[in-house]
C-alpha cells in the first residue's frame, strides 16, 4: 500500500438532530499506522434525548464545562490539515456540516470518504447488498470494537476497516474516492442512483413530512437509497417528520418509529433522522456534484 495519511472521524449526538454533537473522536493514520488520537465530549447547548443517551451513555451532566463545538472543531482541523477525512457512513459528515452551519463556521474543504461503499466493493460477496453496520463488519474482519457508539472507538475501528480494505484490494484510501464512483454488483430498481453516497442503505419514511412523500422517495433514490414502505431488519434509515421528533410535539410515536427503536436496541444498524437532516444530506451530495 502506498504511503498516505488519512483521518477518521466519528461523532455522537445529543438528540435526533445531526447538529447536536456531544462527542467527537478523531484518529490519524499515517502509512498504515495510528499516529495520533483525540477525543472530547462537547456541550451541544441542546436537549438530550433519552433514546440517544441509552445508545451512547452520554448525559447532560457529563458535558457541563466541556468545549463548545466551535472549540472542538478548531482542534479537529488542526489534526486534519489538508488530508483525506473518512467516516463510517455519510452521517458524521452531515453532522459536521449542520453543526458548522449552526455555529457559523466554514465547513472543512477536505476530501471526505464514505467507508460504506468501500466495504461493499472490497467484500462484495458479503456486503454488496447491505448489512455493513460497523459492529458486524468488525466482527467479520476480526477488528476489536470494545465500545460501540463511543466516538473514538468507532473512529478507530472505521480506520482499521479502511486499512483492511486497502490491503485486500491494493486500492489506497485516497484512491477509493474515485473507485467508489464506479458501479458495484447490485440488484434492485433502476431508478436508484448507484453512484449515490448512500448506496446500499434502505430507507423508510414516517410522520408528517413537509415535502410530498413521492418527492422524498425520489430524493432518497437520487442519493442511492433503496425504498421501503415498512421498517424491517433490512432498514438502515428511518426519516421522521421534524415536528414528530420535537420534544413537546404532544404526539405519540408512529409504529414505524417504535419498531425502529426496538431494532436499534436489539443491535441493528439503523439511524432515525429528521426530515431536515435528510434534506441536508441530499443538499450536501448535490454540492459535491455541482
Amino acid at each position: 500500500m502506498p504511503s498516505n495519511r488519512f483521518i477518521t472521524i466519528d461523532v455522537e449526538t445529543a438528540n435526533s438532530w445531526f447538529g447536536s454533537i456531544c462527542q467527537v473522536g478523531v484518529v490519524v493514520f499515517t502509512d498504515g499506522q495510528i499516529t495520533d488520537e483525540w477525543e472530547t465530549l462537547v456541550d451541544p447547548n441542546d436537549d438530550f434525548d433519552g433514546f440517544n443517551m441509552r445508545i451512547h451513555g452520554i448525559t447532560p451532566e457529563m458535558v457541563i464545562g466541556k468545549p463548545a463545538f466551535s472549540d472542538a472543531f478548531a482542534r479537529v482541523t488542526s489534526l486534519v490539515g489538508q488530508d483525506l477525512v473518512a467516516s463510517y457512513g455519510h452521517f458524521d459528515r452531515s453532522a459536521f456540516s449542520q453543526a458548522c452551519e449552526l455555529h457559523q463556521i466554514s465547513r472543512m474543504g477536505n476530501p471526505w470518504l464514505n467507508i460504506h461503499p468501500v466495504v461493499r466493493r472490497a467484500w462484495p460477496d458479503m456486503y454488496a447488498d447491505g448489512g455493513f453496520g460497523l459492529n458486524p463488519v468488525c466482527k467479520y474482519l476480526g477488528i476489536t470494537l470494545s465500545r460501540h457508539h463511543n466516538a473514538i472507538d468507532d473512529a478507530r475501528a472505521a480506520g482499521m476497516i479502511l486499512l483492511r480494505a486497502a490491503e485486500v484490494t491494493g486500492i489506497s484510501p485516497a484512491e477509493w474516492l474515485a473507485r467508489n464512483k464506479r458501479p458495484v454488483r447490485l440488484p434492485g430498481a433502476p431508478i436508484i442512483n448507484t453512484d449515490g453516497p448512500l448506496i446500499g442503505e434502505s430507507i423508510a419514511f414516517t410522520g408528517a413530512l413537509e415535502m410530498p412523500r413521492q418527492h422524498a422517495q425520489d430524493l432518497a433514490a437520487s442519493i442511492g437509497c433503496s425504498l421501503s414502505n415498512t421498517v424491517t431488519k433490512k432498514t438502515t434509515i428511518l426519516v421522521v417528520g421534524d415536528q414528530d421528533l420535537t420534544r413537546f410535539a404532544g404526539k405519540e410515536k408512529s409504529s414505524k418509529h417504535i419498531k425502529a427503536e426496538a431494532l436499534i436496541a436489539g443491535g441493528q444498524y439503523l439511524r432515525i433522522i429528521g426530515e431536515s437532516d435528510f434534506v441536508a444530506m441530499v443538499a450536501l451530495d448535490e454540492a459535491d456534484h455541482s
